[in-house]
């Protein structure tokens, strides 16, 4: 097949390349898009993503595809992505406008002026249509209103006849284009519509973006993917014969040297065949004369040898972008002199005709890339400087290209027209929920040093709130810390203050952003009820308990509130609040963090900002659950998703899916779990510097225990593990559930023993749970009673790890099984509140676990009344283990459940590990010595002993090794 660019041509050994266009090789390919457009025809959308490296041939073949697609009466609309200064959505404002040109007036007028007034945000060609559209007042416009108005006039436009859209490069598409294709997809599975894409798969045009997005979509139906590799040498040879008038068995002899030389790929194949056919064909290469040794270097040589009038008309159209439009050229430059370059052009083979009459395009991107490589800086700046200005003439309202060119052109005195574009660029970004691109545009404005216009210091400032919103939180700190070092007081604390919000969503330790404030707090010397200062005190108490100083985080943070609600001012209070809702996920505090969670709500909708409802709604789902609200619980989370979809911002999407996560594990819905876990780690694995890497893992360890997964992993544990490159807790879990008893005792005990140092961190709840399921698996009443005080304050309140990381159900299930593991009669009331919790938040899981534990209990104590009877409670909970999948309550029930000989006859209420300890009190082992060889500390073996005393009535150790042999144990 031929490559992106107009490679076949008819030419002899000798001659120079003529004009000529030949198709070769590609024939699977081609079978392939054959069977696709059945499936079109048949009312299935399909989609085609075409791979591979640039100048395989990936536009040529789309290309073909298209034409005969259109001779056949389909509608082909044709959008491209572009490297430089990309504006969200591009390929779709030029499928737009396509659109609205060709679509039948009446078909136009059937679709409301309200349902178009969206489109207004792409491309004002929507008002020559629907003159009575307006614009949505302010930015509150979401995604999905712009995504439904673009998909209801493309279904329009697929009434007539199947249509068929091609998206060139998306590897270069950012973001919002990649939200919208994605929408595309997933709302027309039943539309006669096929989406030919082309995408370079080689880095460095290759990136996770996109291949995570791209990923996402290859889980639909009708969604495929062709990798285009280079040409055989079959079809190298084809290429010969056909293409450049070669003899087949001279073909077939230089064919290996030509595919050795190109790989194949069609693009270099024809430029390295331009390069032979200048300097004798086929004879060059028997001959020894050494070829290109780039790509890159015979363009240049044939450019070298181009007129000079004909190399400025090239050069121009390279600065211009990859469509040549004529007119652009001929502002400044003689329009026969214009033409004159454009045919030479098409005959050099480095441009050809486009789409429109009178349109053309570079042949490939590195033809392009060529051209631009070989200018200097100033013949650059100049000819930027030159397209910038016949633009700006001709349609002022491109501002991105114009932001583009005159960027480019602030050497020769455009630096104020370049910041002036480029801020209405970013603002349109902004506008178009296209938070990066905006802030690589503010950053440049800031860069180009204009005499006029916004501050460096406002334009820093809004690169940096772009890359905050953006999720780009390094870059955002990075600019803060610049801005922080100003010389006004008040802009640097004004930048502390942001440095403190691009720290808090990717949890950053606090301790920088503390300093930043302190810093810029004493030198401004505000009043305290200046509403700056209390701005920046209630950003100091959030950055305080992300240092893990929960106490001086609430002195702090209640201090600015109080001042914020004296002051009345709805923004500043909206900050106040919201910086005070990470003081902890403790159960005491969270029925007051919960109604300044539903106030900030309140405040949020009134301002119209989604900064403030997107932690507002954040946090009603995490203390609602906490609280067992289920109501609260399922509002929020509502309230998060649609956020997220709205505005498209990295962090809130991420924070409601592990919301979502939670929740579909909560109620059994474990594959749901499972998609929603394998969508956070292909979109947020790198996104937030492998912050969420710990979150992930969690998850994943929470749903493979639950649906049997963890054997998969015992080959990689050894029992052996470092307590300095694990999270402890976690550990401690894996070797609970693998049954490797004494590494996870060795762990419980050495977490026990330090305890106060995860006392307020967010993961202490998580703690405590795994910390109880293994010292009541050990059945450790020492560690049982030393957790149980520091669980009760959890009673009646939901357990959970981190925010909406992991989730457990009751406290008092915990609590129950403690009891049971001590003794104490009050099990079967923790149970009875437990199991009232898990109906009542609709979790399912959380059910079958409690009356699996109220199960084991009641076979551990097997004459406690009242309550219900063990057998009852293994049906219930086997019936809904298996409703849900639950294989770990499955496997538990299904052993053998009749407790060992030793749980009935071990005497005075000893416990299984109180033996294990007394057999070495009777050796005469210190308690150093017993802690050593049961993997406990020296303090937990003590307290064994002291448990042991008390049942045996022993006055001491010896008395007790007595008692040990009276009764049979050693």
């Amino acid at each position: 097949m031929a490559a992106e660019s107009d490679y076949g041509r008819e030419v002899t050994e000798s001659a120079p390349p003529s004009s000529g266009t030949d198709f070769v090789g590609r024939r699977a390919e081609v079978a392939r898009l054959e069977a696709v457009w059945a499936a079109v025809e048949s009312d299935r959308r399909q989609v085609v993503f075409v791979g591979g490296e640039p100048g395989v041939g990936k536009t040529r073949l789309v290309s073909e595809a298209a034409a005969a697609l259109r001779a056949h009466g389909a509608t082909v609309l044709w959008g491209a992505c572009r490297q430089d200064l990309d504006i969200p959505y591009r390929p779709f404002v030029a499928i737009l406008e396509q659109a609205i040109e060709q679509t039948p007036p009446d078909i136009l007028r059937a679709i409301a002026p309200a349902a178009a007034a969206p489109l207004l945000r792409l491309t004002t060609s929507v008002s020559r249509y629907w003159p009575s559209a307006q614009p949505i007042p302010g930015d509150r416009d979401s995604r999905p209103a712009l995504f439904d108005a673009l998909l209801r006039l493309l279904l329009a436009t697929a009434e007539r006849c199947p249509l068929v859209l091609v998206l060139e490069d998306v590897q270069w598409a950012p973001e919002p284009t990649l939200a919208m294709l994605s929408h595309l997809v997933e709302s027309t599975a039943g539309e006669r519509l096929l989406v030919l894409a082309t995408l370079r798969t080689t880095a460095p045009d290759r990136t996770d973006e996109v291949s995570f997005a791209l990923a996402d979509l290859h889980r639909l139906d009708g969604v495929a993917r062709i990798d285009l590799a280079g040409l055989s040498t079959e079809e190298v040879a084809e290429y010969l014969v056909r293409a450049a008038g070669v003899s087949p068995g001279s073909a077939r002899s230089a064919a290996p040297v030509l595919r050795d030389h190109t790989g194949g790929n069609p693009f270099f194949l024809q430029e390295y065949w331009y390069d032979l056919a200048t300097r004798g064909g086929l004879t060059a290469a028997r001959s020894g004369v050494a070829a290109p040794r780039s790509i890159q270097d015979a363009l240049a040589r044939r450019l070298a040898a181009f007129d000079v009038d004909h190399a400025r008309v090239i050069e121009l159209a390279a600065v211009a972008g990859d469509l040549v439009d004529p007119e652009i050229l001929t502002d400044g430059l003689d329009s026969n002199t214009v033409l004159a370059g454009i045919d030479f052009g098409v005959r050099a083979g480095l441009l050809v005709a486009g789409a429109a009459d009178g349109e053309y395009r570079f042949a490939h991107a590195l033809a392009r890339q060529a051209v631009l490589d070989r200018m200097s800086a100033g013949d650059l700046a100049a000819a930027h400087a030159r397209v910038a200005l016949a633009v700006e003439e001709r349609d002022p309202t491109r501002v991105a290209a114009l932001a583009h060119h005159f960027f480019r052109a602030r050497t020769l005195g455009y630096a104020d027209k370049a910041v002036r574009y480029l801020v209405l660029a970013a603002r349109q970004a902004e506008r178009g929920i296209a938070h990066r691109e905006a802030a690589v545009l503010y950053e440049r404005a800031a860069q180009a040093h204009a005499a006029h216009g916004p501050t460096r210091v406002e334009l820093l400032s809004a690169a940096a709130r772009c890359h905050l919103h953006g999720g780009d939180f390094p870059p955002a700190r990075r600019l803060y810390e610049d801005l922080a070092a100003d010389g006004d007081p008040r802009a640097r604390l004004i930048a502390a203050i942001g440095h403190e919000s691009a720290s808090w969503r990717p949890s950053v330790s606090g301790q920088r952003s503390l300093a930043l404030l302190s810093e810029a707090l004493s030198a401004a010397a505000l009043d305290r009820d200046d509403p700056l200062s209390i701005r920046a005190r209630a950003s100091m108490g959030r950055a305080a308990s992300f240092t893990g100083d929960a106490r001086q985080a609430r002195l702090i943070g209640e201090d600015a509130l109080a001042g914020a609600r004296a002051i009345g001012d709805p923004e500043l209070l909206a900050h106040a609040l919201c910086t005070t809702l990470w003081q902890g996920l403790r159960p005491d505090l969270a029925p007051q963090l919960l109604a300044r969670a539903i106030e900030l709500n309140e405040i949020g909708s009134r301002l119209g900002d989604d900064d403030y409802l997107g932690p507002a709604a954040f946090h009603r789902a995490v203390f609602a659950y906490l609280l067992g609200d289920e109501a609260t619980w399922s509002s929020a989370q509502r309230d998060l998703t649609e956020l997220a979809l709205a505005q498209g911002q990295p962090f809130f999407r991420y924070v409601a899916g592990c919301s979502r996560c939670a929740h579909r594990f909560a109620v059994g819905d474990f594959a749901g779990t499972e998609r929603i876990i394998d969508w956070l780690d292909d979109q947020f694995a790198q996104e937030f510097g492998g912050a969420t890497e710990g979150s992930w893992g969690v998850q994943q360890f929470m749903l493979r225990r639950v649906t049997g997964g963890l054997e998969q992993v015992r080959p990689l544990v050894s029992g052996r593990e470092s307590f300095d490159d694990h999270w402890l807790p976690g550990l401690l879990a894996l070797y609970t559930e693998l049954e490797m008893w004494e590494p996870a005792a060795r762990v419980l005990a050495h977490l026990c023993d330090r305890l106060g140092d995860h006392r307020f961190g967010a993961q202490w709840a998580g703690l405590l749970a795994f910390a109880t399921e293994a010292a009541v698996r050990l059945e450790d009443t020492a560690v049982a009673a030393t957790l149980r005080p520091l669980l009760a304050e959890y009673t009646g309140a939901n357990l959970m790890a981190g925010a909406s990381v992991a989730v457990f159900g009751s406290a008092d299930r915990y609590l129950a099984e403690l009891d049971s593991v001590l003794g104490a009669h009050s099990a079967d009331q923790h149970f009875e509140h437990a199991l009232a919790m898990d109906r009542r938040m609709g979790a399912v899981t959380h059910q079958a676990e409690t009356l699996a534990a109220w199960y084991r209990h009641r076979l551990r104590h097997p004459g406690t009344v009242p309550g219900p009877a063990a057998a009852d409670l293994a049906t219930e909970a086997r019936a809904l283990a298996r409703r849900i999948g639950h294989r770990r309550i499955l496997r538990d029930l299904d052993a053998d459940p009749a407790p060992r000989a030793e749980h009935v006859c071990l005497p005075n209420g000893l416990t299984d590990r109180e033996v294990d300890v007394l057999r070495l009190v009777a050796d005469g082992l210190s308690n150093r010595e017993i802690g050593e060889r049961l993997f406990i500390s020296a303090n937990t073996a003590a307290n064994h002993v002291r448990s042991i005393l008390i049942k045996t009535a022993a006055p001491n150790r010896t008395r007790a090794a007595i008692f040990a042999t009276e009764h049979g144990l050693l």
